[in-house]
C-alpha cells in the first residue's frame, strides 16, 4: 500500500484574505497554516478580465481587490519564500476569474517573479505550463458562462486535479459526469476560504501521499494525482490496485485487486468502491465488529464547544474559552484541531498546545455570529488510549470557572453534555469514545474485466456517521 512507502501530509491549495477582495492580513494566514497544516498555497484574487457590469457598479469591487493584489505582489512572493521550513510547505500562487472559461487557481512549484493575467485561458495554461504549475478548475458546478468551468479547454497535462469540494459546496455530480465522458483527473479539495484561514474546518483539505514534507516532493505527489479530498475530518485514504497507487493509468488487466486502508477521525459509516460511476462495493464497519467496545484501549473522543446566545435575540457575541484538557489513567496519542474560519477575528486565535502526554490547553473562540455554514461550534479530536479506570478533566477558566470531570467507561455508550450557565448560555459536549473498529479498516477488493477494449476507472468514497466525505482519487485501467 502506498502508506508502506509514502505519509499523508495535509494541506489547502485555494484560499483569500485581504490581500485581494477577501479579508484578514497575509501574515495571518500564514501564522493560521503554520499552525495546523502540513503545506498551503497563497492564492489571492488577481483578475478577471470579461467580468459584467453590476448593479451600482459593485464591480469595482474586484477590481480594487485585484489593485491591491497586484501591488502586493513583491511582498506576497517575500512572504511566502519565507514560510517555507522543514516541518512546513508553502507554495506562491494566484487566483484568475473568467465569466466565459471558469476559474483556475495556479500554483507553482517555486518562486515567479511574473503576475501573468491573460484575457484567454489558453494563454494561461501555456504560461502555467512553462512554468511547470498547476493550473487548479474550481467551483465547476457553477453554470458556464457565469464563472462555471468550460471543460472544452481542459488539458490534462496541467490540470492533473480538480476541486470536488470547498466552501462553495460539494460538486461530485458535474466531476464524475466529466470522468464518464473521458477526461482525466484527480481529486483535492481546498476551502476557498475568504475570511484569511487556510484549512479552514468543514470547507475542504486534500491530503497528498508524499515521500517527504519538501516543497518539491509535494508538489510530485499532486500531480501524479496520489491526492485525498475531504470534507472536514482528515480522513486518512490509501488506495492501491494492483500494487499500484491513486493516480495510476495502468494497461488493461482482467483481474484487478483492490486493497483500501481508512482511518477516521469518527465512525465510519461506509466505505465504497466505485467504478465508472457505481458503487459496486460497500464495507460497513459496524458489521464487522463481534465483540462489544470496552476499556482498555485506544479510542478517539471529540470535544466540541461553542453555541450560546442566539443574534435573533440580540444577544450574539464571541465567546472565549480556556480549558486544561487533562487524562488520568492514560494518555493522550494525537490531537486533531477543528477550527472553523468564523467569526472573523484578526487578533484572536484557536490554539491548542500540547503540554504532555497527560496534559493539553486549549484557547478558542466560539460565536453564533459570523460563524460557518451556520456551525457555531469548533472543536478538537483527542486521540487516546486508557485504562479501565481512566478519567478525563476538564478544568475551564473561560467562559465560566468550571471543572468538569468524565470517567472515560461512560463514554462507550452516550456522550456528555455540559451548559456553562443559563439557557442561552455557551455549552459543550464530549463525544462517545470511538474505537479502531469503528473509525478503520483494512480492505481487499477483486473484480475482473474480460473485455479488452474497455477502459475502467475506480476511486474510493468514504463517509462518517456525522457527514463528513472523503475521496481518493481514481485509478485508470485501460
Amino acid at each position: 500500500m502506498s502508506s508502506d512507502k509514502l505519509t499523508l501530509y495535509w494541506g489547502d491549495l485555494h484560499n483569500h484574505n485581504a490581500v485581494g477582495y477577501a479579508r484578514g492580513s497575509l501574515e495571518r494566514s500564514i501564522g493560521l497554516a503554520r499552525e495546523h497544516l502540513d503545506f498551503f498555497a497563497f492564492t489571492g484574487h488577481a483578475s478577471w478580465h470579461d467580468i459584467p457590469q453590476m448593479p451600482g457598479d459593485r464591480h469595482e469591487k474586484w477590481f480594487r481587490g485585484f489593485d491591491v493584489h497586484t501591488k502586493h505582489w513583491p511582498k506576497t512572493r517575500e512572504l511566502i519564500k519565507e514560510a517555507n521550513s522543514g516541518s512546513f510547505a508553502a507554495f506562491l500562487g494566484y487566483e484568475w476569474h473568467s465569466s466565459e472559461y471558469g476559474d483556475y487557481h495556479l500554483v507553482f512549484p517555486e518562486d515567479q517573479p511574473d503576475l501573468y493575467l491573460p484575457d484567454h485561458v489558453e494563454k494561461l495554461l501555456d504560461f502555467a505550463k512553462k512554468k511547470g504549475a498547476l493550473a487548479v478548475p474550481h467551483h465547476v458546478g457553477y453554470k458556464q458562462g457565469w464563472r462555471g468551468m468550460n471543460w472544452k479547454y481542459f488539458d490534462p497535462d496541467v490540470s492533473p486535479v480538480a476541486e470536488i469540494f470547498s466552501e462553495h459546496g460539494c460538486t461530485a455530480t458535474t466531476i464524475l459526469y466529466q470522468l464518464a465522458r473521458g477526461l482525466r483527473f484527480g481529486f483535492v479539495a481546498s476551502t476557498d476560504d475568504h475570511l484569511g484561514y487556510p484549512g479552514a474546518y468543514g470547507e475542504g483539505l486534500v491530503g497528498a501521499w508524499a515521500e517527504s514534507l519538501k516543497p518539491a516532493s509535494i508538489f510530485e505527489a499532486i500531480k501524479r494525482r496520489r491526492t485525498v479530498a475531504v470534507t472536514g475530518d482528515r480522513i486518512s485514504l490509501d488506495f492501491t490496485l494492483n500494487g499500484q497507487p491513486m493516480g495510476t493509468e495502468m494497461p488493461y488487466t482482467e483481474e484487478r485487486r483492490m486493497e483500501v486502508g481508512v482511518e477516521g477521525q469518527d465512525s465510519v459509516e461506509v466505505i465504497e468502491l466505485v467504478r465508472k460511476g457505481k458503487i459496486i462495493e460497500r464495507y460497513f464497519p459496524e458489521d464487522h465488529i463481534s465483540d462489544p467496545i470496552s476499556l482498555p484501549g485506544r479510542f478517539k473522543c471529540r470535544l466540541q464547544y461553542g453555541w450560546g446566545p442566539w443574534a435573533v435575540l440580540d444577544l450574539g457575541r464571541i465567546c472565549e474559552w480556556d480549558i486544561v484538557i487533562r487524562i488520568r489513567g492514560g494518555r493522550f496519542v494525537t490531537a486533531q484541531r477543528c477550527f472553523q474560519a468564523g467569526p472573523y477575528n484578526e487578533t484572536l486565535r484557536d490554539r491548542l498546545r500540547v503540554v504532555s502526554e497527560n496534559t493539553m490547553e486549549l484557547r478558542s473562540f466560539t460565536s453564533r455570529e459570523g460563524c460557518y455554514a451556520e456551525d457555531p461550534t469548533k472543536s478538537v479530536i483527542l486521540e487516546l488510549e486508557a485504562n479501565p479506570d481512566a478519567e478525563l478533566t476538564l478544568e475551564m477558566e473561560k467562559p465560566v470557572k468550571l471543572n468538569k470531570n468524565v470517567k472515560l467507561r461512560d463514554l462507550i455508550e452516550k456522550n456528555v453534555v455540559e451548559m456553562t450557565g443559563v439557557m442561552t448560555s455557551e455549552s459543550f459536549i464530549v463525544h462517545r469514545l470511538a474505537a479502531p473498529e469503528e473509525y478503520s479498516a483494512r480492505i481487499t477488493w477483486t473484480d475482473r474485466q474480460s473485455d479488452e477494449s474497455r477502459s475502467d476507472w475506480y476511486f474510493v468514497r468514504v463517509k462518517q456517521h456525522n457527514g463528513h466525505l472523503a475521496w481518493s482519487s481514481p485509478i485508470w485501467v485501460g
